[in-house]
């Protein structure tokens, strides 16, 4: 690779691994020749040389990754691939934050990423006292310090409901993950519940919780107790994406009009999910891939000096009009 690109085995090194400063036209050189010859670097090797980590620990919560959650983590991998990093998938829980923990001390990891945070998350604890750098998608109760990107709840929120209150639904239900309100439970839900009842109280609306696990089966739960407990409200905004995918499936099983008799709006289903549904639904779309990137590039340019402060970006997104919002109905949905 040096003969082909006219410099010295150091001068690759350095063009590689950024450790000294070379011209341009000599890094473009070397690159060159590592893409004509399709190099590939034995980061084994390149550790045991002094050579800094370049993989990052995905720890992704005690509750798995979801379908829609894949979108968060294809725009982080696609980031680090793409400043020289590798992503590496970790389930949490303690031992495994303790395992990331020695490992980076180790200088085999990086830092850490971290998904489906807490607002008092055990990881964070363990990552701040033992000075481990890392990044989450997501917050937790106390930020000061510490990267992370994550939804601008407020502003989604407020997107979707002010929507609402334009076509004049005034009573509305919401469909939220059933983990409970503790300091303990996923940051997402609390500050969704939070930030819905707020801002449709607001918009003089009425605003009825209706808990469900986020899968399909609680989806077609969530429009039974709808039908036979909440006649009255005229739409409902979907917290949790998968089910309200099912949601929407069951309104055809019950037969219920979707949007004539009930509107269905979501805050968090990710585009891949909207296919999923018919008619197609209505929302305010979730960036989930530009969160990811934003939230790995965060954490590279702490690993490698770029840094001054902590980064912390928050996303509304856009509202999406499709098929499953209209004018309320006049009259109350009936079972059939």
């Amino acid at each position: 690779m040096a003969k082909m690109a006219g410099v010295s085995e150091s001068t690759v090194s350095y063009a590689l691994n950024g450790k000294r400063s070379i011209s341009q036209e000599t890094r473009d050189r070397v690159l060159e020749a590592v893409k004509k010859l399709d190099y590939k670097p034995h980061f084994a090797a390149g550790l045991l040389a002094g050579a800094k980590s370049k993989s990052i620990a995905l720890s992704f919560g005690d509750v798995g990754i979801s379908s829609g959650a894949l979108e968060y983590v294809n725009g982080a991998e696609s980031a680090a691939t793409e400043n020289g990093y590798h992503l590496v998938l970790w389930p949490s829980g303690d031992e495994a934050i303790n395992e990331i923990n020695n490992l980076v001390k180790s200088g085999l990891l990086a830092g850490a990423l971290l998904m489906e945070t807490k607002l008092d998350d055990k990881r964070v604890e363990v990552l701040v006292r033992e000075k481990i750098p890392f990044a989450m998608i997501g917050r937790v109760a106390d930020n000061r310090k510490l990267n992370y990107t994550d939804r601008d709840f407020e502003a989604a929120a407020e997107t979707g409901i002010a929507y609402l209150e334009t076509l004049g639904h005034k009573e509305i239900a919401y469909i939220n993950t059933a983990r409970g309100r503790g300091v303990s439970e996923l940051s997402v839900d609390v500050r969704f519940h939070e930030t819905v009842v707020a801002v449709a109280n607001a918009h003089g609306m009425n605003a009825y919780e209706i808990l469900a696990e986020n899968n399909p089966a609680a989806g077609r739960k969530a429009m039974t107790e709808i039908l036979e407990k909440l006649p009255f409200v005229t739409a409902v905004v979907g917290l949790s994406d998968v089910s309200t995918i099912g949601l929407l499936s069951a309104a055809t099983e019950f037969g219920v009009r979707i949007p004539d008799e009930l509107s269905i709006l979501s805050l968090s289903t990710p585009t891949t999910q909207i296919t999923l549904s018919w008619p197609p639904l209505t929302t305010v779309s979730v960036p989930a891939d530009l969160m990811g990137r934003d939230a790995v590039i965060a954490l590279i340019d702490e690993l490698e000096g770029r840094s001054t402060k902590p980064h912390q970006q928050l996303y509304g997104g856009e509202l999406e009009i499709r098929g499953t919002t209209t004018a309320p109905r006049t009259r109350e949905i009936q079972r059939t």
